[in-house]
């Protein structure tokens, strides 16, 4: 029986190739450890390169805690800034860290407590000494024990010091006397000015769709909510507002606003609705409509079962050509005519 050594035919081209791989590998091993060699050298001296870059230039420090660089998109483009994300605090220096900060805050308190203690020792050296001074007064002196029936007297002022002090106290007294007239025919004034049986005002009424009749000479059949009315009489007062300083520009604007955008048929006549007394209006609008001043415009709506409104209170009386009601009352009772 044949061996297995004579069954499998000797390869020689095998053992030629596997004698040039192993006289590769010994070639490529040994030129390999000569690269890393190479290779350490070179990072060593980059590493003390490196060192010797940041020994000459160090590194910026750390920046406190929250601080950030950002760049500048609108005010210096190009350029960096510092924001802090806790603050909300931009600089373009750089914020002091929490070393120099803590610094900082040492040497104020410690400047603090100097200044502290040397003002203490300063009041109390004045303590002392007023302390001193008040008992030195104190002590009799020997004059005083031997005149002790000697009564101390103020040098008289002169006659033009007296002569001014009268002036003076008699100016002050008039000036008070007119200050207390006038506040009293202010506040006589105020009275019978709050407290009016008519008044006579212009209004702008905005319906809605939950109003008692819900139609007007602008629109026979109205959708808007309630809160759409409101809104619009919210743009007319801030429209009216700008003329609040000025009552002639107030009326004629609130005038010209009523003719457009009121619902009510008052709307012809800028929205004047006349003179009337109380119990004549819905109480709301009574309410609100003797609450004002001569002039004044609510500062906000009036709601009504009719919709809502804004009012501008005009003259207190009625007027007969350029006189009003109650100067005419008095010339006739001057003349003495029986009315």
């Amino acid at each position: 029986m044949a061996s297995a050594d004579t069954l499998l035919p000797h390869n020689k081209e095998a053992d030629e190739d596997a004698d040039m791989f192993d006289d590769a590998t010994d070639g490529p091993a040994s030129s390999i450890e000569g690269g890393n060699n190479i290779n350490a050298t070179a990072t060593d001296t980059l590493e003390k390169s490196v060192q010797q870059q940041l020994a000459s230039n160090p590194p910026p420090s750390a920046l406190p805690t929250g601080w950030f660089l950002k760049p500048s998109q609108i005010n210096a483009p190009g350029y960096y800034y510092y924001f802090n994300q806790d603050t909300g605090e931009c600089s373009w220096e750089l914020p002091e860290t929490a070393s120099s900060a803590t610094a900082a805050a040492a040497a104020t308190a410690t400047a603090t407590e100097a200044v502290s203690q040397e003002s203490l020792n300063a009041t109390a050296a004045a303590a002392a000494a007023a302390v001193k001074s008040i008992l030195k007064r104190a002590e009799p002196s020997t004059s005083e024990s031997n005149n002790n029936d000697t009564a101390t007297t103020t040098k008289p002022p002169t006659d033009n010091n007296t002569q001014l002090a009268k002036s003076s106290a008699a100016s002050s007294s008039r000036k008070k006397q007119k200050t207390d007239d006038r506040e009293k025919h202010r506040e006589k004034h105020h009275h019978s000015s709050s407290s009016p049986k008519e008044v006579r005002v212009l209004h702008i009424l905005k319906k809605h769709k939950d109003s008692r009749r819900p139609a007007s000479w602008r629109n026979p059949k109205i959708t808007d909510t309630k809160q759409k009315a409101i809104a619009d009489l919210h743009e007319l007062l801030s429209i009216l507002s700008e003329s609040s300083s000025n009552p002639k520009e107030l009326r004629a604007t609130f005038e010209e606003l009523a003719k457009t955008e009121s619902d009510c048929s008052s709307a012809k006549r800028g929205g004047d609705l006349g003179f009337f007394g109380r119990k004549k209006m819905q109480p709301a609008f009574e309410k609100a409509s003797f609450g004002l001043r001569v002039g004044e415009l609510t500062r906000d709506v009036v709601d009504t079962s009719s919709g809502v409104h804004i009012i501008l209170r005009e003259e207190q009386y009625r007027s007969v050509g350029n006189c009003s009601k109650v100067l005419i009352v008095h010339f006739v009772r001057w003349r003495g005519v029986s009315m």
